[in-house]
């Protein structure tokens, strides 16, 4: 956040310059650097250290500099005794960069740049006994890295008074890696776990069980041109050409069965989606402004096609600051890149990729708003939705799966033959309620009613895994000056909402499979209890002559109230009659101290 600027969030029904997106739009702006004179930032609290500068390269010329480091690491936690729901210490770093130089002639040439590294080691062999990981398989080591990066430059041109381009060309790569090791433990004749003197379960062995290397990189290149003609009358068009590389290498070992390794991902090779838009704001008079356009997609993988994806939005301004706006719209998107390789040894065992010929999902939005200024610094939105997907990938053969519901839990999934038949659909209301920063205070307060429903290749229509229902956030803050050059700030944000969604448990397939596995014509007939949080944060800053302080606490869910997380199995082995399936909570109350330094 420190190096954004101004960023629009687009919640559905988006204009037709975006596309491969069938929900939302978040179009992130990196600011650009203090041209005139040199400012930094350091801070230093419980998650790690940050360091953030700006400033001129060249005053003459106003160009700029901008960059933020961070790295962060949870490990004074487990010194403090905080649980984390998790025994292992993840470690992460990331840093942004952009460098703004403005050009002869009415041009701007800018270059950023962002990147991030996490790796953590969950590691059940030397867990102690009493020790519960929500994150972890209580029968393996777990090895988990992940990387993302992307660098890029950007040109804006004036071409005249009425017209300007923008050319942006970017390259960016992702990658995970993980490697498990399969633990046993010692037993005695009894068959009863031996623990030693430390608390610690004996370690027998460790076997080399699973090793993924998902690598995608991506290089874009996009241009617009953005007309104005006359004062009506603003077209829009441009393209977008994204050059994909796939290296993807999954491998799992079959210990006990045939004693061999499957490969379930091994894929090296490339693609090309080429995206074109044109859209069209027309000024139909003072109070009415139509914006109209086209989007088109192509995927040249499996030769994906959405050749016309029409876009329309009104919006009609009343007395009184009050006005009326409506969108609707057709969308299209991509399916998880992975999904496309995963592969499966058919008759003759020869490996095939059954999922390579999927095609976009897509989703019609139509929405209705109205928005009232109330005052200078008080505003109140109404906002009512109806968003109907189709072509979702389901299961061939007759299930409740959909790759609507991927992404609500930690778990990989390993999808058979899918075809785009499955539908589903979103409704709901929404009110915002918001007063802007002003006499040292703000508040903003949203509440959302909702449904989320979807039908698999069984026919049968079902909750999807995030439907909650409802949904209420307040947030509020106070500024409050101690003299001339202090000041203290309070902070208060809650949330309550409705839980994910689960069903029955199979308890013959999760014993099998040693994780929860739910009954699959009763899935997500039941839903985990309501969540709720309070947070609270208070901070103190002391202006210096070249040299700012801030110091700050932040209570993490103030109340302590038990969220649930989701279901696990987690049998004992030295009571197996025990009920091995339970809750596993997220974190409870959890304070966190920073200090800030400006100068």
């Amino acid at each position: 956040n420190k190096v954004l600027s101004n960023s629009d969030f687009f919640t559905g029904a988006f204009p037709a310059e975006f596309g491969n997106s069938i929900s939302s739009v978040f179009d992130l702006k990196l600011r650009n650097g203090n041209n005139e004179k040199h400012e930094f930032t350091a801070q230093l609290g419980l998650f790690g250290t940050e360091l953030t500068g700006e400033g001129p390269i060249s005053k003459e010329k106003r160009s700029s500099y901008l960059f933020n480091y961070r790295y962060s690491t949870l490990v004074m936690f487990g010194f403090l005794g905080i649980n984390l729901g998790t025994t292992a210490t993840p470690y992460y770093q990331d840093a942004a960069l952009k460098l703004n130089f403005p050009t002869k002639n009415g041009g701007n040439l800018s270059f950023f740049g962002l990147g991030g590294a996490s790796k953590i080691d969950i590691l059940s062999s030397t867990q102690d006994t009493s020790q519960v990981d929500i994150y972890a398989d209580a029968d393996r080591d777990e090895y988990f890295r992940s990387q993302m990066g992307v660098i890029g430059m950007k040109y804006v041109k004036s071409i005249n008074t009425n017209t300007f381009a923008k050319f942006v060309v970017a390259t960016s790569g992702e990658s995970q890696i993980n490697h498990n090791d399969l633990l046993y433990r010692s037993t005695d004749s009894t068959g009863r776990l031996i623990i030693g003197s430390d608390g610690r379960y004996v370690l027998d062995s460790l076997i080399n069980k699973l090793d993924y290397d998902i690598n995608i990189h991506k290089t874009t290149a996009t241009f617009s041109i953005n007309k104005k003609y006359g004062k009506k009358h603003v077209l829009k068009y441009g393209a977008t050409a994204n050059y994909y590389r796939f290296n993807m290498v999954d491998s799992i070992f079959n210990n006990g069965t045939t004693n061999d390794w499957t490969h379930r991902w091994d894929y090296k090779g490339d693609a090309v989606m080429l995206q074109s838009f044109i859209q069209w704001k027309y000024r139909m008079s003072k109070n009415l402004v139509l914006n109209t356009g086209i989007h088109s997609s192509y995927f040249a993988l499996n030769n994906s096609l959405s050749p016309i994806e029409p876009r329309i939005g009104l919006r009609y301004s009343m007395k009184n600051n009050q006005s009326l706006n409506f969108a609707v719209g057709l969308h299209s998107q991509l399916q998880p890149m992975y999904t496309y390789f995963y592969q499966l040894p058919n008759e003759d065992g020869n490996y095939v990729k059954h999922n390579k010929g999927m095609d976009f999902t897509k989703s019609m939005h139509y929405i209705v708003g109205y928005n009232n200024q109330l005052a200078k610094n008080l505003r109140v939105k109404v906002e009512a939705y109806y968003q109907q997907l189709f072509n979702v990938p389901v299961t061939a053969e007759s299930s409740s799966f959909s790759l609507v519901n991927q992404g609500s839990s930690f778990n990989r999934f390993f999808p058979e033959k899918l075809t785009n038949s499955g539908t589903g659909q979103n409704y709901g209301m929404e009110l915002t309620l918001e007063k802007f920063f002003n006499k040292k205070f703000f508040f903003m307060t949203t509440a959302s009613l909702y449904e989320s429903l979807y039908k698999g290749s069984d026919g049968v229509i079902r909750n999807t895994d995030f439907n909650g229902n409802y949904a209420v956030n307040f947030l509020a803050g106070k500024e409050f000056k101690l003299g001339e050059k202090k000041s203290l700030s309070i902070g208060l944000k809650i949330t309550a909402a409705g839980n994910k969604r689960i069903g029955p448990v199979d308890s013959l397939a999760t014993v099998t499979q040693g994780g929860v596995v739910f009954e699959d014509a009763t899935r997500n007939s039941q839903q985990l209890p309501d969540y709720f949080r309070a947070d609270l944060k208070i901070n103190y800053k002391a202006n210096r002559k070249n040299v700012s302080h801030e110091i700050g606490l932040d209570f993490v869910n103030l109340t302590g109230h038990q969220n649930v997380l989701k279901l696990t199995y987690a049998p004992d082995p030295n009571n197996p009659t025990v009920n091995g399936i339970r809750h596993e909570y997220q974190l409870g109350f959890l304070p966190i101290f920073y200090y800030k330094l400006d100068f």
